[in-house]
C-alpha cells in the first residue's frame, strides 16, 4: 500500500504531456516556437531557464528525441495526405534528422514578438541549435 493510501490522501497524478499541436492531422503549432538543442539535458536546462524568465509551466513542453521519432514517423505516414504540403514533409524530415543526432526539443508558446524574442534570447546561450516560429501562414526561422 502506498504512503498516500495509508495516510488517506489521494495520490496526485501528473498531467499527461500535451500532444504535438495539429491541424487536419498535420503538425501545426501556430503561435509556438520549436527549438532543438544538442541533447535532452540541454533542452531541460533551457526549459528551466524559460520558467525563470517568466514562461509558465503550460507554455513550455519538452520532447525527447524518442518522442519526436514517434511523432514524426506518424507524420511521415500522412505524407500522402492531400492536406500535408511538401514543406511540412520537409520539416518532419528535418526534425527527424535532428533527433537522429540526439537533439532534445522544446515547443514554446510565444504568440507575440516579445515572447518570441525572449524565448530565443534566454535559450541561445544554452546550446540552441535550431529555432523557428510557426505563424498563422508562415514559418519564421529564428536561429
Amino acid at each position: 500500500m502506498s504512503q498516500y493510501a495509508q495516510s488517506g490522501m489521494a495520490a496526485v497524478r501528473r498531467a499527461p504531456k500535451p500532444k504535438f499541436p495539429r491541424s487536419f492531422d498535420v503538425f501545426s503549432p501556430t503561435g509556438h516556437v520549436v527549438m532543438a538543442f544538442e541533447d535532452d539535458a540541454d533542452a531541460e536546462h533551457a526549459r528551466q531557464a524559460l520558467f525563470h524568465s517568466g514562461f509558465g509551466g503550460d507554455d513550455v513542453t519538452r520532447y525527447t528525441k524518442d518522442e519526436v521519432f514517434a511523432e514524426f514517423r506518424r507524420s511521415e505516414e500522412q505524407a500522402f495526405n492531400p492536406l500535408q504540403t511538401g514543406q511540412e514533409v520537409a520539416k518532419a524530415e528535418e526534425y527527424l534528422g535532428l533527433a537522429l543526432q540526439g537533439a532534445g526539443f522544446l515547443v514554446v508558446l510565444a504568440p507575440d514578438e516579445e515572447s518570441t524574442r525572449r524565448a530565443v534570447r534566454v535559450t541561445k546561450p544554452l546550446g540552441l541549435k535550431f529555432a523557428e516560429k510557426y505563424n498563422r501562414l508562415t514559418l519564421q526561422e529564428l536561429v
